[in-house]
């Protein structure tokens, strides 16, 4: 998980928080937004950095294309296997050292966006192998930063629980037995829209 916004900026909008004394509070509040952003987009709208992640693939037509979805900055090695391999990174894959490409190309995606595909060129003389877990890519992932309207959402979203919480809106955030927090309704309609047309529903990017 990574966080859409900061204390900071939240402070920046609620300038009697800048005291310190609900920063945990804060804290909470912007993993809990900044998940329930992610969750609803089905991407990682913040940078991930340096992960190694295994994908199934369908085979047949889509045995040379492969949707990333939540984003990928750059690829340092990708690998595939022709059998199911196991969750735990222990499969045995053939390593691809060339003809493969992130897609869309970077001048024909949405500014500031990462690649949501990798494709396969008659270069790589390899194959996304149907079954489970039968691809592997290290690389960077997620956004290389949070686009600006994201974190704009991701604050104002904390600032009115914040405020809804000062004001006995307890239906805005609930601190659990655990001390875990959960916004119930952290985002309003319009914002939820937005993102939907921004980011979820998006068919190419």
């Amino acid at each position: 998980m990574a966080d859409l916004t900061t204390i900071a900026a939240v402070c920046g909008q609620v300038p009697e928080l800048s005291d310190n004394s609900a920063d945990a509070w804060l804290a909470g509040a912007i993993s809990a937004v900044s998940a329930a952003i992610e969750a609803r987009t089905g991407r990682w709208l913040a940078p991930r950095g340096a992960m190694t992640l295994y994908f199934d693939s369908p085979g047949g037509a889509a045995g040379f294309h492969l949707p990333v979805p939540k984003g990928l900055q750059s690829i340092t090695a990708i690998a595939t296997a022709w059998l199911d391999q196991p969750d735990d990174g222990s499969g045995v894959y053939t390593p691809i050292t060339t003809g493969y490409y992130l897609q869309p190309a970077v001048q024909d995606r949405l500014e500031g966006w990462p690649a949501t595909s990798i494709d396969l060129s008659y270069l790589a003389n390899a194959f996304f192998y149907p079954g489970l877990r039968t691809t592997r890519v290290s690389g960077q992932w997620g956004w290389a930063s949070t686009p600006p309207r994201v974190a704009q959402i991701a604050t104002t979203a904390v600032v009115r629980a914040w405020r809804a919480r000062t004001s006995g809106g307890a239906d805005y955030a609930i601190i659990g037995p655990d001390g875990g927090m959960k916004v119930l309704r952290d985002l309003a309609p319009a914002e939820l829209e937005e993102l939907d047309y921004t980011y979820r529903d998006v068919v190419a990017h």
